[in-house]
């Protein structure tokens, strides 16, 4: 019966030891940690495996404070007795930690050298709050002393602002003139660094900032979101032919015929070169392939006249693509291109939507 209550009482200890909210740790006669339980690992960053055999002085001391180690070394190992004392540790990272730390060597009943039971409560938390009260009480007394000293300057200063008011007025207003003007300028530079000089439409680099946006805004609201992927047909032969100069005039013209046709909520941009793409926000493929066709048909109309020979009509073809929720932007890009692609295999000048 007394070897059942013995062992009830030794399993009520471990789970006592285990859950106890302050690090707990039971040393031998050396020092050396035999027993530690999670509430040391959670402040000093050691696990048991690591912690056991280890000299806990040498574990909790930074290696360069000799007397400190000295000094828990010796409390450790000295004789029977309790001590209790405040001081700072380092856990494994380095990081600094205060303690309450109660020491003691722990009495047995036979030849057996004594243990030491070391329990330590974290008070980093509370000491922190303390030294930063401590600061606070020190800035609100030089904020004091500071506003005893500058009480006769402060009447003089008020005396000289109210002199000087009218010329501090005249200055903040060339000010906001100056601020206007620069707004103005940085507005230039800003539509500049997003706009394609030659089209009027945005860059490609603006496009992936644009996009990135409208998809997030699709996958949060559920609305639907497509693109427009436009290439010129025969844009080479067209340059080759005619002459670049030609090829930027036909560019620019499809870039008013894009602007013109879709709507204020809608961006367009020149992809590259002959490319042209277009984010039409709350619209399925369905609806982007009516908005494309408008494009597609008013440049088959855009009659263009060179400086010899007859007019030239241009033509593009047009790939649709309607995001889905799941993929990102390049998918949806390459499946936009993919359609386009198709139109140029089934003779150019049309617009090609796939559901896939």
């Amino acid at each position: 019966m007394n070897s059942k209550y013995t062992d009830v009482e030794q399993s009520r200890f471990k789970e006592l030891f285990a859950k106890a909210a302050s690090a707990i740790v039971i040393m031998d006669q050396q020092g050396e940690i035999l027993f530690s339980n999670p509430a040391f690992t959670e402040i000093t960053g050691y696990g048991p495996d690591e912690a056991q055999q280890k000299p806990l002085h040498e574990i909790i001391t930074p290696a360069h404070d000799v007397e400190g180690r000295e000094y828990l070394c010796n409390l450790f190992r000295g004789p029977t007795s309790k001590n209790n004392l405040n001081l700072s540790i380092i856990d494994k990272e380095g990081h600094i930690h205060f303690v309450d730390m109660t020491a003691a060597t722990l009495d047995t009943n036979d030849d057996t050298p004594e243990n030491c039971i070391c329990i330590m409560h974290d008070l980093t938390a509370e000491k922190e709050a303390e030294l930063r009260r401590e600061e606070l009480i020190e800035e609100l007394m030089e904020v004091k002393e500071l506003q005893e000293d500058n009480a006769a300057q402060l009447a003089t200063l008020l005396h000289e602002l109210d002199e000087k008011n009218y010329a501090l007025e005249q200055e903040i207003a060339e000010r906001k003139k100056a601020q206007q003007k620069l707004k103005e300028s940085e507005e230039r530079f800003k539509n500049m660094s997003i706009t394609d000089q030659l089209t009027g439409l945005f860059n490609r680099r603006h496009m992936l900032d644009v996009a990135e946006k409208e998809i997030f805004k699709s996958r949060n609201t559920g609305q639907p979101l497509s693109i427009l992927l436009m290439d010129v047909d025969d844009f080479k032969m067209f340059n080759d032919t005619y002459g670049h100069a030609a090829g930027d005039d036909i560019l620019e013209s499809i870039g008013r015929i894009i602007k013109k046709t879709i709507r204020n909520t809608d961006r367009a941009f020149r992809y590259g070169g002959e490319e042209f793409m277009v984010i039409l926000p709350g619209t399925s493929g369905q609806q982007g392939m009516k908005v494309a066709e408008d494009i597609r048909s008013a440049l088959a109309d855009y009659e263009y006249r060179p400086p010899t020979g007859p007019s030239v009509y241009k033509t593009m073809s047009i790939g649709v693509a309607e995001f889905s929720h799941d993929e990102p932007l390049e998918r949806v890009i390459k499946r936009a291109d993919d359609n386009m692609y198709r139109c140029k295999i089934k003779g150019k000048n049309r617009v090609y939507f796939s559901c896939e």
